[in-house]
């Protein structure tokens, strides 16, 4: 093997791992992207509830007992 095989050898195998490691990166990106959409949809659903607990807490007696009565 001369020098100019060998630094097409070590270039070759240096350009197969920095492909992989840029197809794996971009994978976790989109999994991770995804995760948020999930999370974010979660923390809007739990601030709507936390929301609405407020309202209910900080409501006068007598109105409350109108809401919970309506439930019913």
């Amino acid at each position: 093997m001369n020098i100019y095989s060998a630094i097409v050898a070590v270039f070759a195998i240096w350009a197969v791992v920095r492909i992989t490691q840029h197809w794996l990166g971009a994978r976790r990106d989109a999994r991770a992207g995804v995760e948020s959409g999930q999370q974010k949809q979660e923390l809007e659903r739990l601030e709507s509830r936390v929301r609405t607990l407020e309202r209910l807490v900080t409501d006068d007696r007598e109105s409350l007992a109108r809401k919970i009565d309506d439930l019913k």
